[in-house]
């Protein structure tokens, strides 16, 4: 259930427009300019209850700012896998980003910064369908393969919980929230010049709250004066007003829990902070009495007890303690609540006199944006409820974006990855390292991201024989600067590679796509290279048609990632599978069609390779020429016949490109041009380019004997059916080790 503040008080702003409220489709994308990819990673909360859309991400708007002037304003685009993909025009700067927050106005281009932390937005605006959130990142060359950015909701949730037996909430009333805030996360916790005060109150239809968690409202951030409670509330057989006053800062990204608990004459209301992040706790009258014997109980290091004796807090360190709890000898002490790797042992007492029970705690280490956990110490006598003890477990606070660890402290990714994985915040006097096994190679490395953050980076190894499927494992190690109080959390992925090439600044694929384009199991990779210690061009002149037609790969329609093979029909050639309409690879994202770590080359990639965007590179035999950029390269064309699946194809050309120490081979089938069988070109290689919606390079060659001298690389306009010949290039990827 998810309960909005429903006064809404609009304040337009002088010379600004609403942010977009949708995401732009690719093909409205800037022709020009740098893609950088972007994975948002909402701060989550673990132990605790997500509303509806809480850590959804929808339309996403980027700001760029460079020395405090609003540059550019670009609208991201989802891939489909939980990233976000923004064409920019400038590289310098800063980038914030705004997500969720279509109804609320934002400065245009030229604004100042100053304008834009400031802009202020009703409640209801700031919470919608999905909070709003923001997020920033400073801009650096090179840019990352995929960064990744902590998002950070603009409001918070106040939440209402009843858990006792006997505890019946009738109705909550909360006084002087403010009804506007600000967008943007400010140097402090402030209130709005313009905000007002308003209440709620929210009574239960079905005329109580027992045993559950009710999500209330959300609420600005804000500060003073502070907001009150007022709770009805029955237990004991009696009706009960208790009241309460919330922190007098309510900050974002920050949930407030009003806790009520009690039985008969003792009853009291707790509120709590949580995160998102981790917050505090106040405790309102009527107070629990103290029940800890410190005494008489063992403490480790890092756990200590309040004043009152009725609040433990344990270091998110963890240890083994016992606390002995004062009561009549006959009372019974339940424990509530549950906690990843916590165990709380009650033990009763067997003497009169004693403490009433002791109670034996076990707790693991908290990891890294764990929230603060709470276990609750009942204690009743005669079905009277006498009093409760907080066992509150403090959060690790060392803080990792973009890592997904699951309870036992490891993420594994179970694919092939690279990039930027996450970000770690590390909190003074802690420092992070990596260690990998004897033989495993350096894959992941750390880089400095400055203000006590670091960039943990997947990396990758050009031709590394040891990509064939295994499992690569790290540890990132995070420790006192002497080394003490170690955690040790565990990141894996599968290594998988293609065979490459370096050319013209680019990293090139040695073979064409087939099967399917993600499956690297379908593809030649490194491990079955058959051209590992010889020219490929040579290789290709010289094998089967068997070994041919498996190695110049599939052709493909954008949109399907699965090959279609040739085949024969008694009486043509054919491309099976080939549908009469598809998408174009310009309109699709270019890591879409290939696998992990690789992507589909654009426009330049290609025009590497060529003199103009209609160029006759010769015919059979060596040649050297300029490309448009001045890079002197060397063409040998060889030339053979083929027969396929026991027909007769015709003639197919290899184009060996050569510039510096790079050398790669151009091959491929020819592509069909509609779904008739038969209607294939032969020796045009139709060959997928991102980027743009309408053109693709083609090499249209001609057969020695047929129109001499005649192999044109050309860039031209190509309708979306057409197959195409899939090779990929390797996605630019910030760490490259040995």
């Amino acid at each position: 259930m998810k309960t909005k503040l429903m006064r809404y008080l609009s304040a337009p702003l002088a010379g600004l427009v609403l942010l977009a409220g949708c995401t732009r489709p690719h093909d409205e994308l800037p022709a020009s300019g740098t893609t950088l990819r972007v994975r948002l990673a909402p701060e989550t909360l673990r132990d605790r209850q997500l509303t509806a859309g809480e850590e959804e991400i929808g339309s996403v708007t980027a700001f760029r700012f460079e020395e405090g002037t609003l540059q550019e304003i670009v609208e991201g685009r989802a891939d489909g896998n939980g990233n976000h993909a923004f064409r920019l025009t400038g590289l310098a700067g800063e980038l914030r980003f705004v997500a969720n927050a279509a109804s609320i106005a934002r400065p245009e281009t030229g604004s100042s910064l100053e304008a834009f932390d400031a802009i202020v937005a009703p409640t209801t605006a700031l919470a919608g369908d999905a909070p709003a959130m923001t997020g920033r990142m400073t801009l650096e060359k090179p840019l990352p393969t995929l960064a990744t950015v902590g998002m950070r909701r603009s409001v918070a949730r106040i939440d209402l919980e009843a858990t006792d037996s006997g505890v019946a909430v009738q109705r909550i009333t909360i006084r002087g929230v403010a009804d506007r805030g600000y967008l943007n996360v400010r140097p402090t916790a402030e209130t709005p010049a313009a905000a007002e005060r308003i209440d709620f109150t929210k009574a239960y239809t079905d005329g109580r709250l027992t045993a559950g968690r009710d999500p209330l409202l959300y609420v600005c951030e804000q500060t003073g004066p502070a907001a009150t409670v007022e709770v009805l509330a029955t237990f004991g057989g009696g009706l009960h007003r208790m009241t309460a006053t919330l922190p007098a800062t309510l900050e974002r990204n920050h949930i407030y829990t009003l806790r009520v608990h009690g039985s008969g004459a003792n009853a009291a209301i707790t509120v709590t902070a949580d995160g998102w992040e981790s917050g505090e706790q106040t405790e309102t009258s009527p107070a629990l009495k103290g029940l800890i014997d410190a005494s008489a109980s063992t403490l480790d290091e890092g756990v200590r007890i309040n004043a009152a004796g009725d609040t433990v807090r344990v270091s998110y360190l963890g240890g083994n303690f016992r606390l002995a709890l004062r009561a009549e000898a006959d009372a019974e002490v339940a424990v509530e609540g549950h906690l990843r790797g916590v165990t709380a042992t009650v033990t009763p007492a067997t003497r009169a006199l004693q403490p009433a029970a002791s109670v034996t705690v076990t707790a693991d280490r908290r990891m890294p944006n764990e929230a603060t956990g709470y276990l609750y110490l009942d204690i009743r006598r005669d079905d009277t409820h006498s009093g409760r003890v907080v066992v509150l477990f403090e959060p690790n606070p060392t803080r990792i974006t973009g890592l997904s660890l699951d309870e036992e402290g490891v993420c594994d990714y179970g694919r092939y990855i690279d990039g930027e994985l996450g970000r770690i915040e590390l909190p003074a006097g802690k420092q992070a390292t990596l260690e990998f096994d004897a033989g495993e190679d350096p894959w992941m490395a750390l880089a400095d991201a400055g203000s006590g953050t670091l960039r943990l980076l997947g990396g990758w190894k050009p031709n590394d024989p040891k990509a064939d499927g295994r499992t690569q494992e790290g540890r990132l190690v995070i420790a006192d600067a002497d080394g003490s109080h170690a955690e040790r959390y565990t990141v894996r992925r599968i290594n998988q590679g293609l065979p490459v090439v370096r050319i013209g600044g680019q990293w090139w694929c040695k073979y064409n796509l087939r099967g399917n384009v993600r499956s690297f199991e379908d593809q030649i990779t490194v491990a079955n290279d058959p051209a590992a210690d010889t020219r490929l061009a040579d290789y290709l002149a010289s094998c089967s048609d068997e070994e041919l037609l498996r190695l110049l790969g599939d052709q493909y329609q954008g949109g399907n990632r699965q090959g279609l093979p040739l085949r024969h029909n008694g009486t043509s050639f054919y491309y099976e599978g080939m549908q009469g309409s598809a998408q174009h690879f310009g309109a699709l994202d270019p890591t879409y069609m290939a696998p992990d770590g690789y992507e589909v080359p654009d426009y330049d990639d290609y025009a590497f390779f060529s003199g103009s965007d209609n160029y006759n590179i010769g015919g059979v035999g060596s040649r050297s020429y300029n490309n448009r950029r001045g890079d002197r390269i060397n063409v040998r064309i060889i030339e053979r016949d083929a027969t396929f699946l026991g027909q007769p194809y015709g003639t197919i050309a290899f184009y060996e490109f050569t510039s510096g120490e790079g050398c790669w081979v151009l091959d491929g089938l020819g592509h069909q041009w509609n779904t008739t069988a038969g209607n294939i070109s032969r020796m045009m290689i139709l060959l997928a380019t991102s980027g743009n919606s309408t053109s693709s390079w083609l090499m249209e060659g001609y057969a020695q004997s047929e129109k001499a001298n005649q192999n044109w690389l050309k860039f031209v306009s190509q309708n979306a059916t057409k197959t195409r010949t899939v090779r990929c290039i390797k996605t630019p990827v910030e760490y490259i080790y040995k």
